[in-house]
C-alpha cells in the first residue's frame, strides 16, 4: 500500500507540474476555438512506452529523430513518454490520455511512430480521439505480439523486434562450451515475459544439452544472493529487468552492472543497450537500427505512400557486440569471435600516454586517502568523545566537582574538535603543497565573480598558466626538486596577482588566474608582467634552473559563459602556446578549435601508425668530396598515413615526443638503421656508418641504453656502424641525465653526432664536456656561405674548432657547386646534400652504392 501511495502521489505531482507548464504556454498553444493548427512543413509524433533515461527507448528515440533530421531537417518530431515501466497502471494512462488530448488536439499530426507494446494499444486506442485517421508506425514489438495486437486495425505497419535468442545462444556455448545452466534474468512485466520466452525456446531448441531456470520471480538482491555464488559452468543471459518482484524499480543498466560487480558468472545479453554495463555480448538487438527503419516507414508515408502498400519490416537488426573488458574477465580471446564483430572497450596504452599525469594524480590519491584517514579519524575520536560523555554523565550526577572537571574537559575537547574541523576545511580548498587555492576553490571564486559580473556589467579574465618542461625537471632532479619548484613559483604568482584578482593551482604544473576586468584593463599588458615575472633563473637547493611558462587566457562572456567552458578554452590557448615554442601567452580565438582538432585527428592517426606499418625511412648519402667516396647515411622517417597522406616530420614529430610514441617508433628506427647498415657493410665496401637522429624522450628514458644493446645484438652488427645525432635543445633540457646516457652508448663504440650545432644555445660547454665525434653544420650557414657576414664567419669558425678537437664536420644542406668549393678550401670534405642525392629508398640507396 506504500508503493502505491508513493506512486500516486508522485503522478499528482507530475500532473501539476505539467499543467502550470501548459498554462504558462498558452501563448505558444494559444489559437481560435475549433480552429486547425497546420504546421508548414510534416509533423510527426512519437509515443514511447517507457521513460527517457530507458536505454532501450534512448536508443530508438535517438535513431527516429535522426533519421528525420537527414531526410528534411525541417520537420517537426514531437515527442512523449508514457512512463510504464514505472508508473503501470490505468490512472498514468488517463492521465497521459488527457494531457495529449490537451496538447495536440489542434495540431495537424501526419505520421504516429509508437516504441515498444504499450505505446502502439495506447495509439491504436485512443487514434480516433485525438488523431483521427493518422497513421501508426510501430518498432520495437516482438512478431507473435505484433500480429495479435494489429489483428483487424487499419492503417497500421511497422518494425518487428527480432530477437536472436538463438544467436546468443550459439554464441556462448562456442566461446565456453563448458556452460551446461543458463540463469535467464528478465522481470514480470509483459515485454519481460515475452524475452524470456524467446531466451527459453532457443535454450529448448539448441543442439546443446541445457538447463534453465527464469529468475522473473524474485528480488534485485535475491537475484544479487543466488548469482554471487560460484557455480561452475553456469552463465547469465540478460534480458529486460526493470522491476522486481517486489515492486522496486532500477534501471536495466544499472542493474546489468551491479550483477557484473558481483558475479563470477560470464554475463550475455540480446539488447545492445546493455553492452558496457557488465555483459560480455551476444548477438545484439539493436534500438538504433529498430528506430532507422521505423523512421523510413513513416518517411514514405509523409512522400504519399499508401500504407497498404508497405509492408513491416522483418529485417534483422542484431549484430554481434561484445566488451573487451569482460572479454578479458572471462579469458575469452578477441580472435575467437565471429567475424565482423563489434568489440568496445579496446585497451590502449594509457599508462605510457600518461604516465606523468597517472603519478600526479597517485600523489593526490593519496593526499585524500589521508584526508579520509583523517576524516575517520575524527568520526572516531567524535564518537569516543560521545561515549566519554556518557560515562561522565553518570558520574556528573554524584558530585559537582566531576561535573566541573569534566566540564573543563569537555570545552577543551570542543576546542580541540573545532581546530580540526578548521583544518580539514582549508584543506578542502587549498592546495596542499602550495597552500594556493585548489579546483574547487577557484570554481566557487568564478561563479561569484561571474554574478558580480553580470550586476556590474564587468567581465572576468581567466589565465591558464603551464609551467613548460616541468616534467623533465622532475625527471632530472627528482620530484622533491620539483615540489620546491612549484612553491617558489607559487609565491612569485601570488605576489603578482593578490592586488587585483586570485590565482590557485589546479593539479601538477596547472594554474588559473582569475580577475574580475572592466574595458580599461589591459589584458595584454597585465599577462606580459606576469611572463617577467615567471620567465627567470631560480636558484632550488643549490641548483640553478632556468624557469619559463606558457599562459593562455580568455574572457568571460566573450569566449565562454562557464566556468568549464572558458577553463577548456583558456587551456586551448595554453597549448598553442607551447606548440610554437613555448615561454609564450596568447588570448583564445576560434581557430585554435581547429587546430586543436586537427592535432587530435594527427594524434589519433599517428597511434595506430607503427601498427598499420605507415613508417618506413629514406637514407641520404654522406660524400667525401675527397676521395670521392661514399662514406655514410642518414636515416631520415617518413609516415604515409592512409587517412592524413604524407606527413612531414616536423608536424607529427613533436607530438610524438609530446605523447611518449616516439620511444617506440624511436626503438624502431634503430632496428631499421640496424637492418640496413648490416646490408651497406655486407657488401665488402669500406666502413660505413648509418646515422640516427635521437629525440630526448630517448635519452630520459634509463632503459634506452640497454635497449639499444638489444638490437645490436639481435641484428648481429658492430656497433660502430651506428651514429646517434643530438641537437643542443636536447642538451638543455636535462644536460646531466643526457650526458650519462651518451657516455655510455660512446663507451659501447657508437659515435655521437652534434646535430644542427650553431642554431641553439650553441656552447663549447657540450664539445668539452659530451663525447661528441661530429660536428654538422646546419644549412642556414650553408645557404649564405658564401656572403661576407656572420654565417660566413661563423661557418669557418665552427670547422676550425672541429678541426682542433680532432672532430668530423659534415656540413648538410650542399645543393650548389660553389658551395662544395668553398668547402673543400676550409678543409670541410664530408658533404651531405642534393648536390649529391637526394635521400632515397632502401634499395636504391643499395644500388647507388653498388655502382658508386
Amino acid at each position: 500500500m506504500k508503493n502505491i501511495y508513493f506512486s500516486n502521489k508522485q503522478i499528482i505531482i507530475v500532473c501539476l507540474t505539467i499543467f502550470i507548464s501548459l498554462v504558462l504556454d498558452l501563448k505558444t498553444f494559444a489559437m481560435q476555438e475549433g480552429s486547425q493548427h497546420n504546421y508548414d512543413y510534416p509533423h510527426v509524433l512519437l509515443i514511447n512506452s517507457y521513460h527517457k533515461g530507458f536505454g532501450w527507448t534512448d536508443t530508438q528515440t535517438d535513431a527516429i529523430i535522426k533519421r528525420f533530421k537527414e531526410y528534411n531537417e525541417n520537420i517537426i518530431v514531437s515527442v512523449e513518454y508514457l512512463d510504464w515501466k514505472r508508473y503501470p497502471d490505468e490512472d498514468n494512462l488517463s492521465f497521459q490520455y488527457s494531457l495529449l488530448q490537451h496538447k495536440y488536439k489542434y495540431v495537424t499530426t501526419d505520421v504516429i511512430i509508437t516504441t515498444d507494446d504499450m505505446a502502439m494499444e495506447f495509439a491504436i486506442q485512443h487514434r480516433d480521439g485525438i488523431f483521427a485517421g493518422t497513421p501508426i508506425v510501430y518498432t520495437g514489438i516482438l512478431e507473435e505480439s505484433a500480429i495479435s495486437r494489429t489483428k483487424g486495425v487499419e492503417d497500421i505497419v511497422g518494425v518487428y523486434e527480432v530477437l536472436d535468442a538463438t544467436g546468443t545462444v550459439d554464441l556462448m556455448m562456442e566461446l565456453q562450451p563448458e556452460i551446461k545452466h543458463i540463469f535467464v534474468v528478465c522481470d514480470a512485466t509483459e515485454s519481460g515475459k515475452d524475452v524470456s520466452a524467446e531466451i527459453g525456446e532457443a535454450i529448448d531448441q539448441s543442439d546443446f544439452d541445457l538447463s534453465y531456470r527464469i529468475l522473473d520471480d524474485l528480488s534485485y538482491e535475491e537475484i544479487k544472493t543466488l548469482l554471487k555464488e560460484p557455480q561452475a559452468g553456469s552463465a547469465v543471459i540478460m534480458g529486460t529487468f526493470t522491476m522486481d518482484s517486489q515492486g522496486k524499480q532500477k534501471s536495466n543498466e544499472t542493474f546489468s552492472k551491479e550483477l557484473a560487480e558481483l558475479t563470477t558468472l560470464p554475463m550475455y545479453s540480446v539488447y545492445e543497450y546493455l553492452l558496457g554495463y557488465g555483459v560480455i555480448g551476444g548477438s545484439l538487438l539493436s534500438g538504433t537500427m529498430q528506430g532507422d527503419y521505423g523512421a523510413g516507414l513513416a518517411i514514405e508515408l509523409i512522400e504519399g505512400e499508401p500504407i497498404k502498400s508497405l509492408k513491416t519490416v522483418d529485417t534483422k537488426s542484431f549484430y554481434y557486440g561484445f566488451d573487451y573488458k569482460y572479454l578479458e574477465k572471462n579469458n575469452i580471446e578477441t580472435h575467437n569471435l565471429p567475424e565482423g564483430s563489434v568489440v568496445i572497450n579496446r585497451p590502449v596504452s594509457y599508462y605510457e600516454l600518461h604516465r606523468e599525469i597517472i603519478l600526479i594524480y597517485s600523489g593526490i590519491t593519496l593526499i585524500l586517502l589521508a584526508f579520509v584517514i583523517i576524516l575517520s579519524y575524527n568520526v572516531i575520536m567524535r564518537k569516543k568523545v560521545q561515549k566519554d560523555l556518557e560515562v561522565e554523565h553518570v558520574e556528573l550526577l554524584s558530585t559537582y566537582e566531576a561535573l566541573t572537571a569534566s566540564e573543563e574537559e569537555l570545552k577543551a575537547q570542543n576546542e580541540e574538535l573545532i581546530e580540526q574541523q578548521e583544518k580539514i576545511n582549508y584543506l578542502a580548498y587549498n592546495d596542499f603543497l602550495t597552500k594556493l587555492p585548489n579546483r574547487l576553490h577557484m570554481e566557487e571564486y568564478f561563479e561569484k565573480l561571474i554574478k558580480n559580473s553580470d550586476r556590474l556589467h564587468t567581465k572576468v579574465m581567466m589565465a591558464f598558466i603551464d609551467i613548460d618542461n616541468f616534467n623533465y625537471i622532475n625527471t632530472a632532479h627528482g620530484h622533491q626538486i620539483g615540489d620546491q619548484l612549484l612553491q617558489e613559483v607559487s609565491d612569485i604568482f601570488k605576489s603578482y596577482v593578490q592586488d587585483i584578482g586570485t590565482i590557485g593551482r589546479i593539479g601538477g604544473d596547472e594554474f588559473i588566474c582569475l580577475i574580475a576586468i572592466d574595458e580599461s584593463f589591459d589584458c595584454n599588458n597585465y599577462i606580459d608582467g606576469l611572463m617577467d615575472k615567471i620567465n627567470n633563473s631560480l636558484e632550488i637547493s643549490g641548483k640553478q634552473l632556468f624557469v619559463t611558462a606558457s599562459i593562455g587566457y580568455a574572457i568571460y562572456p566573450d569566449d565562454g559563459m562557464s566556468y568549464d567552458e572558458l577553463l577548456i578554452r583558456a587551456d586551448m590557448a595554453m597549448y598553442k602556446m607551447k606548440s610554437i615554442g613555448k615561454a609564450k601567452a596568447s588570448r583564445f580565438d576560434l581557430k585554435m578549435n581547429q587546430e586543436m582538432s586537427a592535432k587530435i585527428n594527427l594524434t589519433n592517426a599517428l597511434k595506430h601508425a607503427l601498427i598499420k606499418n605507415e613508417f618506413h625511412l629514406v637514407y641520404q648519402p654522406q660524400y667525401n668530396s675527397k676521395t670521392n667516396t661514399i662514406v655514410g647515411y642518414e636515416a631520415l622517417l617518413r609516415w604515409n598515413s592512409h587517412i592524413l597522406g604524407s606527413v612531414p616530420p616536423f608536424s607529427f614529430i613533436p607530438i610524438a615526443e609530446s605523447t611518449g610514441d616516439i620511444v617506440e617508433i624511436g626503438k624502431w628506427v634503430i632496428e631499421e638503421a640496424a637492418r640496413f647498415a648490416k646490408r651497406i657493410n655486407g657488401l665488402n665496401r669500406d666502413f660505413i656508418k648509418v646515422a640516427v637522429n635521437i629525440s630526448v624522450v630517448q635519452l630520459l628514458h634509463s632503459d634506452f641504453v640497454e635497449i639499444v644493446k638489444t638490437i645490436i645484438k639481435a641484428e648481429g652488427i658492430n656497433s660502430k656502424w651506428l651514429e646517434f645525432e643530438v641537437t643542443e635543445t636536447v642538451l638543455i633540457k636535462s644536460f646531466d641525465l643526457v650526458s650519462r646516457q651518451l657516455k655510455m652508448l660512446s663507451e659501447i663504440g657508437i659515435d655521437i653526432a652534434l646535430d644542427d650545432f650553431g642554431t641553439g644555445f650553441s656552447s663549447l660547454t657540450y664539445l668539452r664536456k659530451l663525447p661528441i665525434s661530429t660536428l654538422k653544420i646546419d644549412k642556414a650557414f650553408i645557404d649564405d656561405i658564401l656572403n661576407e657576414g656572420e654565417n660566413h664567419f661563423f661557418t669557418r669558425a665552427i670547422i676550425d674548432i672541429a678541426h682542433k678537437l680532432n672532430f668530423r664536420v659534415v656540413a648538410e644542406g650542399v645543393e650548389e657547386q660553389f658551395q662544395l668549393n668553398y668547402l673543400k678550401t676550409v678543409d670541410c670534405t664530408t658533404i651531405q646534400g642534393y648536390l649529391f642525392s637526394k635521400p632515397l629508398l632502401e634499395e636504391d640507396a643499395l644500388e647507388l652504392l653498388r655502382n658508386y
